[in-house]
């Protein structure tokens, strides 16, 4: 990558130059040209007058070569190259000798005859001829020559050394430029090669995610992605482990008992049963979290929304569960508005949210679990708080994700799987809520759940 995007550059370079500095050559030296004939012309036309008013022609004293000499010098005085005085007779070709490099087909009598003044480049000579009369009544023709001027070839020999100053800069800026771009692509193309080998601790270096660009802005992706992988990974290592252990507990204890019925060593049949039952409860609602979370990832899981006054769900959730709040001596103190409450949810889908959330707070709380009811502008709102040790301040972004558990866990009345919470979030996202966590006033832990009023 980094050889093509120095053969780009550099040959974008080139093309530039060699397009600006050719045009601007030939631009140049084309008007050099117009203007070196225009001011051929204006020379012309004064020294014509000049001649109307001076006369020079021969006299007896006046032989040929002097009347040229006079010529010359008039010519040299003047800075141009040739320079031709002939008779220009009414009918015929002039008299006389034209400038070399000119022929009498170059000229154009016709417009020379009327007094016209003309001029013209041909190849490296301008030149410029005008028609009079003298004062004794001579019809003459000034006919005066210039080379052009050589601009091409010294401006060309600087446009070649500027030139390679300015590829030699590009190559230098374009070396530069591309180490600076490839580098961190090259280092981003390891680290997701050895990502994709399990390697999830690789990352990007700092300085190649900090450089301020599009190229600094993928490397910190790859980075992050990086993260959220070796994280996902640490979660799933921890969820297997906690899920290992939930379903170990109740299994062995099943196994104890039925090992110990088989042996007719039991007292009391009646109790095992009872234990082997709650057990297999605990089982079969650690399996039922599973399912219920396989099936929130799919599109299909179904929903009956209805319009419900969430009071009396709750009320319902809290009866049910006041036998195991008695048992860990934790009173649940609820607060509702007075007046009637609407919410548009699924009702099952509302109590198990509910239940979840009350449960998990039974875990934690030390003698008291709040509920607590009130709306706003146009939302209803709902919070569930505890007095127990509260939600470290590094675990409360993540309670609510899939296989979490906090990485500092306090003591608990019994071990969990992280899943509750989750389903608690996807359910009520699921319906148009939102759910939070927070401090609760008690100093434990505090969820709010949210939804729009019903119309």
């Amino acid at each position: 990558m980094r050889r093509r995007l120095a053969i780009a550059i550099v040959g974008l370079v080139v093309a530039a130059l060699f397009l600006a500095g050719i045009g601007t050559i030939v631009l140049t030296n084309v008007t050099s040209r117009a203007d070196a004939e225009h001011d051929l012309r204006e020379q012309v036309e004064a020294i014509g007058g000049l001649l109307d008013e001076l006369t020079l022609v021969r006299t007896a004293r006046d032989n040929e070569a002097t009347l040229r000499e006079r010529l010359r010098n008039m010519a040299a005085s003047i800075s141009v190259e040739g320079i031709g005085l002939l008779v220009l007779p009414r009918n015929g070709d002039p008299i006389g000798e034209l400038p070399e490099g000119l022929t009498l087909e170059d000229l154009d009598l016709t417009s020379l005859r009327i007094g016209e003044t003309i001029s013209n480049r041909e190849s490296e000579l301008i030149w410029a001829a005008r028609s009079s009369e003298n004062r004794q009544g001579i019809p003459q023709l000034l006919v005066m020559t210039t080379d052009a001027d050589p601009t091409l070839p010294p401006a060309f020999r600087w446009f070649l050394v500027a030139s390679a100053a300015t590829i030699g800069i590009a190559l230098v800026v374009t070396v530069r430029l591309s180490r600076r771009l490839t580098e961190p692509i090259r280092q981003a193309r390891d680290v997701t090669g050895r990502l994709a080998n399990g390697e999830l601790t690789a990352r990007v270096p700092v300085e190649a995610a900090d450089i301020g660009d599009e190229v600094g802005e993928l490397t910190a992706s790859i980075n992050q992605m990086a993260e959220s992988l070796q994280r996902a990974n640490a979660l799933e290592r921890q969820f297997l482990m906690s899920v290992s252990h939930d379903l170990r507990t109740p299994l062995t204890s099943i196994k104890g008992y039925a090992e110990a019925l088989t042996d007719g060593a039991v007292d009391q049949p009646e109790r095992v049963g009872e234990i082997i039952e709650q057990e297999a409860n605990r089982l079969e609602r650690l399996v039922g979290d599973l399912l219920l979370l396989a099936r929130l990832e799919s599109t299909e899981f179904p929903l009956h929304h209805s319009i419900i006054d969430p009071r009396s769900t709750i009320s319902s959730v809290i009866d049910g569960l006041h036998p195991d709040a008695s048992d860990r001596g934790i009173e649940i103190v609820s607060r509702f508005p007075d007046h009637e409450v609407t919410i548009d949810v699924d009702p099952d889908r509302f109590a198990q949210i509910v239940a979840n959330l009350v449960s998990n707070a039974l875990r934690y709380a030390s003698r008291t679990v709040s509920l607590t009811l009130w709306t706003g502008a146009d939302r209803v709102h709902f919070a569930i708080g505890d007095d127990g040790p509260g939600i470290d301040d590094d675990d409360l972004p993540h309670v609510f994700e899939r296989l979490y558990t906090a990485a500092a866990n306090p003591a608990i009345k019994e071990s969990g799987s992280g899943l509750g919470l989750a389903i608690v979030r996807d359910l009520t996202e699921r319906m148009g809520g939102s759910v939070t966590a927070r401090r609760s006033a008690m100093g434990g832990a505090e969820f709010v759940v949210s939804f729009q009023k019903a119309r």
